[in-house]
């Protein structure tokens, strides 16, 4: 499929708002000063695996991002590769000290709720994009990646939510306020994603076919990880 002016030129801008975010985020951590923390935290073991999720997070946001870029795919398949074993090694423990990190939470199950539902299908999501990466079935793999990237910005578009609910209700309830955007961040990402993936057709080229014996390893190899 031809790759449009207008979708590299999204691509580009997302990417970039996704990346300023992030870093933006991850910023207040950088010192390891437990005082700039932005949640209230039990303890300094919390404020250890607070900062734990946000930096194996942030490392998935960068390296998410990198999988999308159709030169990167085109032209430089093993850096993509590469990069894909990086974000699912930056997953895989982000979401699984997301969820704990839920249940520490101070504000109760309005917060935890949509945290822990959130890591644990970021982390379902990563399952099944490594395994269908690592079985060849490339068409299922475009798809969970899909999937696990709208999950992984959910911390972007979480902050974003809520500065445009806080925007809307200036008076609302702080907490209200922050367990919707939790909500919304993850929710609306996913049905965004289904959508591109129907409007894509990405669904009709499932189940992948098999790869013929006469290919050789090398340009076997040289498909892994497409996303």
């Amino acid at each position: 499929m031809k790759t449009s002016r207008g979708y590299v030129a999204w691509l580009a801008v997302s990417g970039m708002v996704c990346i300023a975010i992030t870093i933006f985020a991850a910023s207040a951590y950088v010192t390891l000063d437990m005082s700039q923390a932005r949640p209230e935290l039990r303890g300094s073991v919390h404020y250890g695996l607070l900062v734990a999720h946000i930096f194996t997070g942030t490392v998935a946001v960068l390296a998410g991002v990198s999988q999308f870029w159709p030169g990167l795919r085109r032209r430089h398949p093993r850096v993509h590769r590469i990069m894909g074993r990086v974000y699912f090694a930056a997953v895989l423990p982000s979401s699984l000290l997301g969820i704990i990190c839920a249940q520490l939470s101070l504000y109760g199950l309005a917060t935890s709720g949509p945290l822990t539902v959130l890591s644990v299908l970021w982390f379902v999501s990563a399952v099944y994009g490594l395994k269908t990466a690592r079985r060849r079935q490339f068409g299922e793999h475009r798809i969970w990646m899909i999937r696990g990237f709208a999950l992984t910005g959910a911390a972007v578009t979480g902050r974003l939510w809520g500065l445009l609910l806080g925007a809307l209700v200036p008076d609302g309830d702080g907490l209200l306020i922050f367990a919707t955007a939790n909500w919304l961040s993850f929710v609306v990402n996913l049905l965004v994603a289904e959508w591109w993936i129907q409007s894509r057709g990405y669904t009709r080229t499932l189940p992948s076919a098999a790869l013929s014996p006469s290919i050789s390893s090398r340009s076997a190899q040289s498909s892994a990880f497409v996303a």
